[in-house]
Order: structure tokens, then C-alpha cells, then sequence
């Protein structure tokens, strides 16, 4: 993918409006991305019930969008395509505890589910080579980082 292709919006949203392209780590500056964007919206102070609604919004759109930028780029799991990390973090930092110490460890913890693929993960990433394998492998990530922060609270209290 190259920058022209941006001006396809399923391209542009898929590849975090332009964050895949960066040539070194693009999920890394995804999944910090979606970090920092959690962080900016929780200051809004939604609701639980909407932050999740927009979350699980938020996937459905990254799913279709994922699909539609698979149609021009081939199947397979693009480097550029970061909304999956993006939204994996997301979801992440909506079970954080408010100290920037928690959000360092959760954005470890994602991006060390997410690169080293453990089972059930790897599976899904070798099965599905759709938009379906894409945004799931990130789910599950984020839901292993999830788990580990909530038994770490329990733990730490």
C-alpha cells in the first residue's frame, strides 16, 4: 500500500488513517494510537453501556472496512492494516485502572500477545486469512491482557 491509496476510505480507516504505512512496527503505533485515543475519549465520561456499544460499533465498522481493503490488497494480514490493534487496545484500556503505570503494562501485555501468537491465537492467525482472522487474533490478544490486568488488581489490592 502506498500513500495514494489512502484516498480509498476503506483503505484509509483500515490502515489507521495513515498509521500502517510507518515502515517500522505500524502495529505497535496502532495499538499506541489506540491507547492514547481510549484515553482522550474516556475523558468524555460515557457510560460504560456507550463506551462498550461504541467499541463493539467501532469493530463491526473495522471488520467491513477490513473486508472491503482485503478485496484490493489480497488476502493475508497486511502490515498496514492497524485497526485491529487499534481497537484491541481499546478495549485493553477500558479495563484499566486510571495510572499511566497500568496503561504501560496493558500496552506490553497487548502487543506481547499479539506478536508472539499464542494458542488460540496462532490458530485463528493460520486458519482465517480474512478480515475475520485479522480483527479476531487481536481480540483475543486483548482479551488475555484483559484477564491478566483484572487477576493483577485483584492481586495488587
Amino acid at each position: 500500500m502506498k500513500l495514494s491509496d489512502l484516498r480509498n476510505p476503506y483503505l484509509l480507516f483500515s490502515s489507521g488513517f495513515g498509521l500502517g504505512l510507518i515502515p517500522i512496527a505500524p502495529g505497535t503505533f496502532g495499538s499506541g494510537f489506540g491507547l492514547c485515543l481510549y484515553i482522550y475519549l474516556a475523558h468524555f465520561y460515557f457510560s460504560v453501556y456507550v463506551t462498550y456499544l461504541f467499541l463493539l460499533a467501532l469493530l463491526l465498522v473495522a471488520w467491513f472496512a477490513t473486508s472491503q481493503s482485503l478485496k484490493i490488497l489480497g488476502e493475508g494480514d497486511h502490515p498496514e492494516i492497524v485497526i485491529d490493534e487499534i481497537i484491541g487496545m481499546m478495549f485493553v484500556a477500558s479495563f484499566l485502572p486510571a495510572d499511566p503505570y497500568w496503561a504501560i503494562a496493558a500496552f506490553l501485555m497487548f502487543r506481547f500477545f499479539d506478536i508472539l501468537k499464542p494458542f488460540p491465537i496462532n490458530v485463528i492467525d493460520r486458519k482465517f486469512r480474512n478480515a475475520f482472522g485479522i480483527v479476531m487474533d487481536d481480540m483475543i490478544a486483548a482479551a488475555y491482557s484483559i484477564i491478566l490486568i483484572l487477576i493483577a488488581t485483584v492481586l495488587l489490592r
